[in-house]
């Protein structure tokens, strides 16, 4: 199975590209386009070397590069951050990583941000794998429900798609209809196991609808992603139709794109 377009939702720079941010992007654009990746979704880390101007001055002169800022909740001014972000460096969302930056997801400054992201008119991506780590932290996606619930104005995209938790959070979403999902990274770590076919379950049970395609580079390739995701999606039967909105349609929809 191929794909005539594809919008990839979930992508890093890489340091061990380049520790030159802009070195990391243009590799990163030239390898997109090799692949037929219309757009993507670059999520700044605030774990890696770059500041979020560095990163937003080393993607601006790529059209197919977005990015996502990612601001630590109980940063001061961190709604004043996220303006800025959004207005004055162009990015395009907000990134949160609650394991990596160590926050909880019920604090009123969580709150407060993802709010504030909803009144932009942003959406939210949170990562949201279950590894050993976080579990020990306490992972919930009954937190993710109810950040979902009190931030109705704000589309929250479930990173991952919350892993082997994916039917809880499939079963959560249908009752709250601004939660979306990316099938980065968990469609190939689990793959040889039941949880690939409880991500298709979820897929076909929400009608393909708010999930959309991710590869999580640089921990695999564009062209690996790629391959192995839609065999996933062939041998899963899903039909040519409705991988159309997994790689690209529904992506155009949660963020607004009017421009493919």
């Amino acid at each position: 199975m191929t794909a005539e377009r594809v919008i990839d939702t979930h992508l890093h720079l890489s340091p061990d590209v380049s520790r030159d941010a802009k070195v990391a992007a243009q590799s990163l654009a030239t390898d997109l386009a090799a692949n037929n990746v219309t757009r993507g979704i670059v999520l700044h880390l605030q774990a890696q070397p770059w500041s979020a101007e560095e990163f937003a001055e080393a993607l601006a002169p790529h059209p197919n590069l977005r990015g996502f800022i990612n601001i630590h909740p109980s940063e001061a001014d961190a709604s004043k951050k996220l303006r800025d972000g959004i207005e004055k460096l162009k990015f395009v969302g907000l990134k949160l990583h609650p394991r990596l930056q160590r926050f909880d997801m019920s604090s009123s400054d969580t709150g407060r941000l993802v709010g504030a992201a909803g009144e932009m008119n942003v959406p939210v991506l949170i990562d949201a794998f279950p590894d050993g780590d976080w579990l020990r932290m306490g992972f919930s996606p009954l937190a993710f429900a109810t950040l979902a619930e009190n931030c109705r104005n704000t589309r929250i995209v479930v990173a991952h798609f919350g892993g082997h938790h994916c039917l809880d959070f499939m079963m959560l979403a249908k009752r709250l209809p601004n939660i979306w999902f990316d099938l980065s990274f968990s469609l190939l770590y689990y793959a040889g196991s039941p949880v690939v076919g409880n991500l298709l379950y979820c897929c076909r049970s929400m009608g393909y609808r708010r999930v959309m395609y991710g590869s999580d580079y640089p921990d695999r390739s564009i062209a690996v992603s790629m391959e192995r995701s839609l065999q996933t999606f062939s041998d899963g039967g899903i039909s040519v139709v409705n991988v159309k909105a997994l790689v690209w349609k529904n992506a155009v929809e949660c963020f607004g794109w009017t421009d493919l």
